[in-house]
């Protein structure tokens, strides 16, 4: 299974390691009003985003169901659910408390 992460300013890398996942979260330090998160996303187009806020959203970016959030996810979270995806796990990931709609 394939997965890329979006960083902060834009760019992409496919397949990471996974012990580079804790940089990438750290990304968020320097988001500013364009630039505001960074996300990983499966193969199966189902997507992680992160925020500096501490809020995650859970959508699948091809349009397949409605986005969900978490608000005050702390990092070691996320990157255990970004590990999680990158294997394609979207069941266990979806069982978690989220909330509906993007947190906003």
């Amino acid at each position: 299974m394939s997965y890329w992460v979006n960083h902060l300013m834009g760019e992409s890398s496919i397949d990471i390691p996974l012990e580079s996942l804790a940089a990438v979260y750290d990304e968020l330090s320097n988001s500013d009003v364009e630039n505001t998160d960074v996300s990983l996303t499966h193969e199966s187009e189902w997507c992680l985003s992160a925020f500096s806020s501490g809020l995650l959203v859970w959508e699948n970016v091809a349009g397949e169901g409605e986005p969900k959030h978490m608000k005050g996810v702390a990092k070691e979270k996320v990157i255990e659910l970004w590990r999680s995806l990158s294997v394609g796990s979207v069941s266990d990931i979806d069982q978690e408390e989220w909330l509906s709609g993007y947190g906003n």
